[in-house]
This record gives structure tokens, sequence and C-alpha cells, in this order.
């Protein structure tokens, strides 16, 4: 699932349908996936009911085995993101209650959270407690890799044409990351690279910031 929102009516943003087309292409080209199996939403198309929508339906179709995953480039708030519908009713953002408990309905391996939106980090409450060596205890690994902590801004910028976080997260998928060299990019891997990076580009002003349970090996993307 692929969401990227620029073409706000009130403080529009630049590069985040971008980010998501980017994005998308990524999992075509190098995660040979098929247009079946993703639902790309970009500006108009990315109301809160849509994403949801699609969500249901592309996650519906994973099977024990598969992984599901929400990319999001948009802007965000305390406690959730904001659809390109959004208005002044907290109820038209997408909580991330809400995307937590779509993410719970469906029983797969891999469970995966990617957002590039300001204070993405406050879907995750509690203090920073990731474990990237133990799966959680009924055999599902979950990642949410945020581009920013709870209390910060996320950036993007014209040099680059896409957001900080995004744009070193695709180049971490793509190779960069792969400290080994065998082609396979664990979370132990891009993680370290993508929150160096973007916390050197951004000049000590953004950190991604990671939750969940998951094994250290966990593969997150696969090099051509």
């Amino acid at each position: 699932m692929v969401v990227g929102c620029s073409e706000y009516s009130t403080y529009p943003l630049n590069y985040c349908d971008d980010d998501a087309k980017h994005f998308y292409n990524y999992l075509i080209t190098s995660e040979t996936m098929t247009d079946s199996q993703i639902a790309l939403l970009t500006d108009h198309q990315a109301t809160k009911q849509n994403i949801i929508n699609a969500m249901h339906r592309v996650f519906s179709m994973a099977g024990a085995n598969d992984k599901i995953l929400l990319f999001f480039s948009g802007h965000g708030t305390t406690g959730a993101f904001v659809p390109i519908d959004a208005n002044t009713s907290r109820y038209s953002l997408l909580s991330h209650d809400e995307i937590k408990t779509i993410f719970k309905t469906y029983k797969t391996k891999y469970k995966v959270c990617l957002a590039d939106a300001c204070n993405a980090g406050s879907i995750y409450s509690g203090e920073p407690n990731y474990n990237s060596n133990t799966p959680s205890q009924d055999n599902t690994s979950v990642v949410l890799m945020m581009s920013s902590r709870s209390y910060e801004l996320s950036q993007e910028n014209p040099t680059i044409k896409q957001g900080a976080f995004t744009y070193y997260l695709l180049r971490g998928l793509k190779g960069k990351a792969d400290r080994d060299n065998n082609k396979i990019v664990t979370i132990s891997e891009l993680f370290p690279y993508v929150k160096a990076n973007v916390i050197n580009f951004t000049n000590n002003q953004q950190t991604p910031f990671i939750e969940g349970k998951a094994s250290k090996s966990m593969p997150m993307g696969y090099v051509k």
C-alpha cells in the first residue's frame, strides 16, 4: 500500500507524491511485484476512505508467509497521518490506531509501516524499545520505521526532489545499505544507514525512529 499526498488545499507539499511514485517503482522493479499486489494512491485519490479500502483490498490477498506494507508520504501530526481530504475534524485524519487495527486484522509473517511525515514517531506512544533480535511470540515480525521523532518535522528538499527519509530509504533498499553484499538488505542494515544519512543531511534536525519486534535478519529488500 503506497500513498503520497502533496496537493493539500492548505499547506501543500512539493515531493510527497513523487516519493510514493518512486517507492512504487522500486517495488515493481526490485521486488518483482505486480500491479495487483500494490495499491498506489496519490493526491486527490488519497482520501481517508480510499486508503482504508485499498489497505483491506491489498492486505487481504496476503498469505501467512507474506509481508504487508504501508508506505505513506505526506503531512503528519501527533497520532495520525493526514489524508488529502482531511479537514479541521480529528476524525478526518488517518489515525495511527486505525492503521494498527487494520494491520492486526491480517495474519501475515511480516508487517511493515514506513512513513515520511512530520511527528511520525508518535505512532509509538511509549519509550523506544526496538528489539532487533527476537520476533514476537506469535512469530509475526512487525516494524514501524518512521522518518522523524514524535516532536520533529520531516524535511523535503529541492536538491534531491524528495523527502530526505524516502531518498535514503530507497538508496538503502537498492543496495547502499547492503553491508555484506549478499543482495539482501536486512532491517539491521537498512535502519542504521537511513538514520545516519538523514541526520547528516538535515544537520541533526530530523532523526528517523524505529519500533517493533523482528529478527535483525528480517529482509527489507533485495538488490538486483
